[in-house]
């Protein structure tokens, strides 16, 4: 193959944008966003090159597991991030290899879980 492919970016699809941008802000500890159109569509960039552009959503139906879903972070002191920077409760808890990986719902009703380590395990790197 001779031509490299990137990802660009992906998409949120939320009742908020402008909260929804702070959100992610917050959880990926830093980063920067703006409204990128007149109906008020904004592009989150983090710190480390991750794009997510937030769109209104067009149904009321909460998010489900089908198609791309459920983003996975990784950080140390993953538990105490989720319940007291971000205020929400676990809502399960797996252990892998390397440590603890905790799952929650944001209050948009998206799944997201954290895994509690900064290495990357056996999982993505291979």
């Amino acid at each position: 193959m001779s031509n490299p492919v990137f990802l660009d970016h992906i998409e949120a699809h939320v009742e908020d944008i402008a909260e929804y941008c702070k959100f992610l802000v917050k959880i990926f500890q830093g980063g920067r966003y703006k409204v990128i159109s007149d109906n008020g569509v904004s592009m989150f960039a983090s710190n480390v090159g991750i794009n997510i552009e937030v769109k209104k959503k067009k149904t009321s139906e909460l998010p489900n597991f089908s198609g791309f879903c459920n983003p996975c972070l990784r950080m140390e002191n993953a538990k105490n991030f989720i319940e007291n920077e971000l205020g929400f409760k676990i809502e399960n808890t797996i252990h892998n290899a390397e440590g603890d990986c905790y799952f929650f719902t944001d209050h948009e009703g998206i799944p997201w879980h954290v895994k509690d380590y900064l290495a990357r395990d056996t999982y993505t790197n291979w």
